[in-house]
């Protein structure tokens, strides 16, 4: 009889487990699912909800935190790599989560992915970003006054002004010319664009260079990242 017993206690922790996991993975492809046709991605996003066991979370209706990548993404013509948020203090009933889901995070924080090509489309014809020592570089043939083109390196700074990305550039080099045109080759490599309106209403806190493309920081509060408000 107590084998017996034991083995009812087993059986029955299986399919708690099971139907844990179950639920957990349903709920995470209904967010996928809904966040795709919300923001109109050509794939469904990579969603994870944290914490276990999932049940518990979902019955009180809240989550310590959900995290969801993209991929690629297009935002008024602007290219990104991908875009990872997580999203923590989530609200989102079990009821509403599996049927029409209203899912609000008290607050998300995010980083996207800006490729150098978005930055390098913005720049004169026939230069380039080239990623050198680990550092993005600019250099190429830049179309000059007076009808002369000269070749032309320098480094990249980026930094944020607003909802305004500058690209300024840095150690300008050219070669010795009868004048100096150091300045005209600086004001043509300098460049800025405005970051459009980002998705769950992302607000650009800080940017930075890396090897790879420029990684934008965001921040958000009260996020609805599922829901009639946040429908686009």
């Amino acid at each position: 009889m107590r084998k017996f017993l034991v083995f009812i206690l087993i059986f029955l922790l299986v399919m708690i487990v099971v139907a844990d996991r179950g639920l957990h993975s349903a709920a995470q492809n209904e967010i996928a699912k809904r966040v795709s046709q919300q923001y109109e991605m050509a794939s469904e996003p990579e969603v994870t909800i944290g914490g276990f066991p999932f049940l518990t979370q979902a019955i009180g209706g809240e989550y310590s935190e959900i995290n969801i990548v993209t991929g690629a993404m297009t935002i008024n013509d602007v290219n990104f790599d991908r875009l990872d948020i997580t999203a923590r203090d989530v609200e989102a009933p079990i009821a509403d989560l599996m049927s029409e889901p209203s899912v609000v995070a008290r607050s998300a924080d995010a980083t996207v992915m800006l490729p150098y090509s978005e930055l390098q489309s913005r720049l004169p014809q026939g230069i380039v970003i080239e990623n050198q020592d680990g550092k993005p570089r600019m250099s190429g043939d830049l179309a000059l006054p007076g009808g002369i083109s000269e070749e032309v390196s320098a480094d990249l700074e980026v930094s944020i002004d607003g909802d305004v990305i500058n690209v300024t550039p840095r150690n300008v080099q050219i070669r010795e010319l009868p004048i100096d045109l150091g300045p005209v080759v600086e004001e043509r490599l300098t460049v800025g664009f405005q970051v459009p309106p980002m998705p769950f209403d992302l607000q650009v806190t800080e940017i930075e260079a890396l090897p790879n493309g420029v990684q934008v920081s965001a921040h958000a509060t009260d996020v609805r990242l599922v829901g009639a408000a946040g429908d686009r």
